[in-house]
């Protein structure tokens, strides 16, 4: 039952609050100057959306999912809003007591009944001041194929020098000198490690979207790297919680 509830809210709350949301780049925020976000909220926490999308997988490209993401996600989430802690989070099944808790309510309270969602949908504002919903766009690896090339590329080589000056006296020792070469690129593929996630804040009393925060991070990972991190897209999806959690209004 459980399930099915779940996915009959996911089902309304997706064509209110989603339609028409285009993929984004970098960093994107918005939020309603009109809404009161200082007082103490009942805030639904809804599950987390995954859709992988935005790659061109035709020909020898590929997109590898970050494994255990339904398992990792949900737990960055439950860590950030620990520090909620002037609201209080509840879930579906809250929701469902308290409007079969409600003497007003007439109609079957089941997942089965027909006009379930528009029950939910119209008592929801009774009870929750805020839904939080969190969509994952994009999270893992994209391998995009090349062709085999040349390219030119600068690098530097270290020489030794010995020099005679004219009063008889020699001086030596090392110099670096700028070169060029060029050298042939097999084919084979560029990584990238991926990372969005899409944040949104909906106030069901009034039926209007309150607060949008969208984060698309993405960065070549070549096998050997100084500035690399190994922990790859997990390691940009924990910057955008961050980022998230900084800027949401509930969280300040």
């Amino acid at each position: 039952m459980k399930k099915t509830t779940y996915g009959m809210l996911a089902a309304f709350l997706l064509v209110i609050l989603w339609t028409c949301q285009p993929a984004l780049a970098a960093q994107n925020e918005w939020r309603d100057a009109q809404y009161n976000f200082g007082t103490p909220k009942f805030v639904l926490l809804t599950e987390t959306k995954f859709a992988y999308e935005g790659y061109d997988t035709s020909g020898r490209n590929k997109f590898n999912r970050f494994p255990y993401a339904a398992d990792k996600i949900p737990d960055m989430l439950r860590n950030k809003l620990q520090g909620l802690s002037r609201h209080r989070l509840v879930d579906m099944d809250y929701v469902i007591k308290q409007i079969k808790a409600d003497p007003a309510v007439t109609e079957p309270v089941d997942p089965l009944a027909p006009g379930y969602s528009a029950l939910l949908q119209r008592e929801l504002g009774k009870h929750v001041d805020l839904v939080l919903y969190l969509d994952i766009r994009d999270y893992g690896w994209f391998y995009e194929w090349h062709e085999s090339y040349m390219k030119t590329e600068s690098y530097t080589e270290r020489i030794s020098y010995k020099r005679k000056h004219a009063d008889g006296t020699v001086s030596e020792g090392w110099t670096d000198v700028p070169r060029t070469r060029v050298v042939y690129v097999p084919a084979g593929y560029y990584v990238s490690d991926c990372a969005e996630a899409a944040f949104l804040l909906y106030d069901p009393k009034t039926g209007r979207d309150v607060w949008k925060y969208t984060d698309s991070r993405n960065r070549k990972s070549p096998p050997i790297s100084n500035g690399y991190d190994p922990s790859g897209p997990e390691s940009m999806m924990r910057r955008i919680f961050d980022e998230a959690f900084k800027r949401m209004p509930l969280a300040q």
